[in-house]
């Protein structure tokens, strides 16, 4: 019904867009074809019977009036909470709501280190389930290090304690910014040593020629 929404708007805000451009750029020839238009199907309806014209209209309008209460009713009723089927379940078999698997999975990623807040949207597959999280952490986290952490505990709720298929996880990582004012720390890059420092030996003062005596 989404979908059908979406598609039902985007050509009304065309249509909207067509019209109206055309309307106000050129008013009188917009005007003078729209009335030329409903003198020819005034015209042309002329010609049609009384009696078939009324039924035509009426059935017409009941058609119109179905569908538009058939749409109204899928827009207010109430929708019936999606399902996932529990595998594993001997002589029983259970289901597991889509908002129940997003919240565990979210109170779970909610506790790890560096974590600030989630947003798990889990799908409902035929074959499993795919869970796609939006994440927000603080800026000095280890990206693969808290990806791989998430994809584990996800796996982890959804496979060990909910009893589901996990089919796939997909992480989306969002860094909070940094504290006004708190500076920006660099990781340490690798150098190459430097040379040791030899020292210069000392020079030292020559020694006084040996005094010889006469025998």
């Amino acid at each position: 019904m989404n979908t059908f929404n979406r598609v039902v708007v985007i050509l009304l805000l065309l249509a909207t867009i067509i019209v109206m451009t055309t309307v106000l750029v050129v008013p009188r020839p917009t005007i003078d074809v729209l009335q030329q238009w409903l003198w020819d199907l005034d015209m042309n309806l002329s010609f049609v019977p009384p009696l078939t014209l009324l039924v035509v209209g009426v059935a017409l309008a009941l058609l119109v009036d179905v569908v538009c209460v058939v749409l109204i009713w899928l827009e207010v009723r109430r929708r019936r909470p999606r399902a996932i089927r529990v595998r594993s379940i001997s002589g029983g078999q259970a289901e597991l709501t889509v908002d129940s698997v997003s919240r565990r999975v979210e109170h779970s990623i909610s506790q790890l280190e560096g974590v600030i807040s989630v947003e798990p949207n889990v799908l409902g597959k035929r074959r499993g389930v795919e869970v796609v999280i939006g994440l927000e952490t603080s800026p000095e986290v280890n990206v693969p290090a808290k990806t791989e952490e998430v994809c584990q505990v996800t796996r982890e709720i959804v496979e060990d304690k909910m009893g589901l298929r996990l089919r796939k996880v997909k992480v989306s990582i969002k860094h909070a910014p940094y504290p006004i004012g708190q500076p920006v720390v660099s990781e340490p890059t690798l150098s190459s040593p430097e040379p040791p420092v030899v020292p210069e030996p000392t020079p030292h003062p020559p020694e006084p020629p040996a005094a010889y005596e006469d025998v």
